[in-house]
């Protein structure tokens, strides 16, 4: 108990002092071992490097790099075009088009803020100028992006599946109806304040205009169908797949669109060195915490006490979804992921709860933390893009985020949402 007290204090207690998580968490483990043990410090240096030797973490890197290629070569902008196309004359449309270009784009990047600002540069002016209130754009499009950790590639599930030693390739094909479920919901709520509020249909197209748009824009999707339709069909393995991404990037950017140049590369390879290295380093230093924790068997403790109190698999997803959204309000979703997945799989294995839906689960309460304040990352990224003040953001996603809420609830218990995917490609 003494330890666990331990534990708790230091690592929260640096965390509310701002020291940078990886800090935190290799404080936290040296300090414990060298309370609690007699274990040469050396064994967290050699832990650190076991961690990064990963072979799966490769993906985190080049979905990264593909992200910011994509950004830069033009993809993101066909992409939003494509879904115009499609939303052409509907009520609402050009919201409807923010939405699914942030699926579209999700299924790329990986990363929620990414989505936001590649799809939310163009569309919230755009937006603007159709006549939609600016707070509603921003509101939508913050929230919207936050589908870049639920739709595959997802960066938060291959930490998960590292984490947890789950399939990622069946973590990425559960949060794919997951994804779909929540863009409709988006979707319709877009299509509703849009008739309550009088807000202008998109453009007509004739359906000549509108497939000519679509054909010209459509060769962006074939980077996401390529890159999921490979890790479905076995051909390729997610690492694999994150190699093939920043290959397919390159060559729609140079050849293909043609606004991808070769002086931009230097600075596109050292932003993504610069998130790539902060994710990782904090990912090592999270796995010697996770040893740490397996070392004097927290999890098992944790498990006992929990099987005493008589504590369900129904009661325990209640409270995991309940510490998580608390959570997300004071946490990046990261620092989230890799403190409480160890414990959250020991505790979800012995209540028999399928890891894979687990996963999504941790995935959606993290993704609702994005817009949840005070440290919702979505909300601050779409006020530096709308000039708007933070509150009116913040007020603009309370809607949003109940619909997200109800979204959460559903997948939560009912599992086949998650897992028919996943057992249709991988049995």
């Amino acid at each position: 108990m003494l330890l666990i007290l331990s534990l708790l204090v230091i690592l929260f207690g640096l965390m509310f002092l701002s020291v940078p998580i990886a800090v935190a968490l290799g404080i936290t483990t040296t300090i414990n071992l060298i309370i609690f043990t007699d274990m040469d410090l050396l064994f967290i240096g050699q832990n650190i490097y076991a961690a990064l030797g990963n072979y799966s973490l490769l993906a985190i890197p080049f979905f990264i790099l593909a992200s910011n290629i994509m950004n830069e070569g033009g993809i993101a902008k066909r992409l939003i075009a494509f879904s115009e196309a499609v939303t052409a004359g509907i009520t609402g449309g050009l919201g409807m088009a923010g939405v699914m270009a942030c699926a579209f784009f999700a299924a790329i990047s990986g990363s929620s803020v990414a989505t936001v600002i590649a799809v939310g540069t163009i569309i919230i002016p755009g937006m603007v100028k159709e006549g939609y209130d600016l707070k509603f754009a921003t509101g939508l499009i913050a929230c919207s992006g936050s589908l870049g950790i639920l739709i595959p590639p997802s960066i938060l599930m291959i930490i998960f599946g590292v984490l947890a030693d789950v399939s990622i390739g069946k973590l990425f094909a559960a949060g794919m109806l997951p994804g779909v479920i929540l863009s409709m919901l988006l979707m319709t709520y877009v299509y509703v304040i849009s008739k309550r509020k009088a807000y202008p249909p998109s453009p007509v197209l004739t359906f000549k205009e509108k497939l000519d748009k679509m054909m010209k824009n459509g060769s962006a999707l074939l980077i996401p169908i390529m890159i999921l339709g490979g890790i479905y069909g076995g051909v390729v393995t997610p690492t694999e797949a994150a190699t093939l991404a920043v290959f397919l990037g390159l060559v729609m950017g140079f050849f293909v669109y043609k606004e991808l140049k070769l002086k931009d590369i230097p600075r596109i390879f050292l932003q993504s060195a610069e998130m790539s290295a902060m994710i990782l380093i904090i990912l090592a230093f999270a796995y010697s915490f996770a040893f740490l924790l397996s070392f004097f068997r927290i999890p098992d403790i944790l498990t006992q006490m929990m099987f005493d109190a008589g504590i369900s698999a129904w009661v325990f997803l209640v409270c995991l979804n309940v510490i998580l959204l608390l959570a997300g309000q004071f946490m990046d979703p990261s620092s989230i992921m890799l403190i409480f997945t160890p414990l959250i799989v020991s505790l979800g294995s012995a209540l028999g709860i399928n890891l894979v839906h687990l996963g999504i689960v941790v995935t959606m309460n993290l993704e609702i933390g994005l817009i949840s304040p005070p440290v919702g990352f979505n909300i601050y990224v779409g006020s530096s893009l709308s000039k708007l003040p933070l509150y009116e953001v913040m007020k603009s996603t309370l809607p949003i985020l109940f619909i997200m809420l109800c979204a959460l609830i559903l997948i939560t218990y009912v599992p086949w949402i998650s897992l028919v995917i996943p057992r249709l490609f991988f049995g």
